[in-house]
């Protein structure tokens, strides 16, 4: 079933059992005050008569002691000349005396309906007679030392006329009411549901990929409220899709970029390979070919661990952040590149400014020992590379400057890319793949820095990694 049309039965039982309950209550209240006042008014009226007879007892010049039959006549004459003048036709009277009648003008016998004893005052009470509503008033009363019994019969039809009139108007305005609602609710329900429809629409429409969509909803109800958290999390996740799709774009493209890098060591293995197994070869030939499949396949394992290095730090950049010497640490570097430098008589001098570190152990020497890797390629024969570590205000930073050919002003941006070489016979000669600055960079990343290049051909280049100095305990 539609929200709106559950909405707009719930809301019509509501609102025809609180306008039944008002109406009834309504109803019931005004037929009692109409029967009340019906019953005041007999009462009244048969007071007053009844005071009227007992007047005989003051203007009558008839002796008590006269004989009963002259007491019975003369309350019968002056009953009936009253009766007469207020005799109507929703209205009758009737006199009993010792039980039987001295005047009676009612198409019924209303001493059989209503009897009245002696020790009784008043009395009344209310029948349905062929379909006619009757109101029967009885009082006692001593009239020249006789007590008579007056009865008053009214016809009180227009009454009950009238509380039907009631009845009928009540149900009228509640049928009204109810078709009233009928129509209108429903186009107000689905006027105050139509937030909820867009906001289905944009949902199907994003499920569908258009992931820019928005409601953008401007209403201050919930319904405002929701639309503001679906924007967010339509928000959230497009950003999520995008990050995915980069995420898989780079992927994408660095595995292409591997697989093209590793057919250059691929063909020279499968070339000297194919030449030992297949061409006689001098004894010098057999070394050549064999060194050739041995850098190759070391070139190979190079471009793997790098690749496994740079995966690693894209999808797990874990950083296990801690103090360490910094002096100790440039140091080791040193020593891991000291073989690759002797072969250029390349040699290392140091800058320690600072005595703690803050960062990742592991991650920061993989990082030095790329940037003087690339600072040995680079660099001429018989020079210096220089290595410091420095701290200003709230940063830290590690350096590597040589003085190689430089990078030009329009690459510095690329050089981070995975697989980008500026000289790329040179790289090709000197076994880079280009992926060591891509690794450096996503390093200073994951630390919460940047990686800073500064460059100029045919000076040099200084590479910097600077990131936030954080005070953390020893692990």
């Amino acid at each position: 079933m539609k929200l709106w049309l559950k909405q707009t039965l719930i809301t019509l039982v509501v609102i025809l059992l609180s306008v039944s309950l008002c109406l009834y209550y309504f109803v019931a209240k005004e037929t009692d005050r109409l029967i009340q006042q019906t019953l005041q008014n007999g009462e009244s009226d048969l007071a007053v008569f009844c005071d009227h007879i007992s007047t005989l007892d003051r203007t009558s010049n008839a002796s008590y002691d006269a004989d009963s039959i002259a007491r019975e006549s003369l309350i019968q004459y002056t009953f009936s000349t009253y009766a007469h003048l207020l005799q109507t036709g929703d209205c009758s009277w009737s006199l009993v005396m010792n039980g039987r009648y001295y005047y009676n003008t009612t198409a019924y016998d209303p001493l059989k309906v209503l009897p009245v004893g002696s020790d009784v005052i008043t009395a009344s009470r209310m029948i349905e007679k062929d379909g006619v509503h009757l109101l029967i008033y009885a009082q006692n009363v001593t009239v020249l030392q006789t007590q008579v019994t007056v009865y008053r019969s009214a016809n009180i039809e227009e009454t009950y006329r009238h509380i039907d009139d009631l009845t009928r108007m009540a149900q009228l305005s509640l049928l009204g009411c109810l078709l009233l609602c009928g129509i209108l609710l429903p186009l107000i329900i689905k006027k105050t549901l139509h937030p909820l429809r867009k906001l289905t629409r944009i949902s199907e429409k994003i499920a569908g990929g258009e992931y820019a969509l928005r409601s953008d909803i401007p209403t201050a109800d919930e319904v405002g409220e929701l639309s503001r958290s679906f924007d967010h999390m339509a928000g959230t996740v497009e950003q999520k899709i995008s990050d995915l799709e980069e995420t898989a774009r780079r992927r994408e493209m660095l595995l292409g970029a591997l697989t093209h890098e590793m057919k250059t060591p691929m063909t020279a293995i499968i070339g000297f390979s194919g030449s030992l197994l297949s061409m006689p070869l001098t004894e010098e030939g057999r070394l050549e070919a064999a060194h050739e499949i041995h850098e190759a396949a070391k070139r190979t394992e190079r471009l793997s661990q790098k690749m496994m290095q740079l995966i690693s730090m894209q999808e797990n950049p874990v950083v296990l952040k801690k103090n360490l010497d910094a002096r100790e640490l440039l140091d080791n570097v040193c020593a891991a590149m000291e073989p690759a430098a002797k072969e250029k008589d390349i040699a290392f001098t140091m800058d320690v400014q600072i005595d703690t570190l803050t960062g990742d152990t592991d991650l920061l020497f993989s990082l030095l020992t790329n940037l003087t890797d690339n600072a040995i390629k680079a660099s001429p024969e018989h020079t210096v590379i220089r290595l410091t570590a420095s701290r200003e205000e709230n940063q830290q930073s590690l350096s590597v400057i040589d003085r190689g050919g430089g990078i030009p002003a329009d690459q510095i941006a690329l050089v981070t890319e995975p697989f980008y070489r500026v000289d790329k016979a040179r790289s090709r000669k000197l076994g880079g793949a280009g992926l060591g600055l891509s690794l450096c960079q996503m390093i200073a990343q994951a630390h919460g820095g940047r990686l800073d290049i500064q460059s100029e051909v045919g000076k040099g280049t200084a590479i910097s990694m600077i990131w936030p100095a954080e005070e953390k305990k020893d692990e």
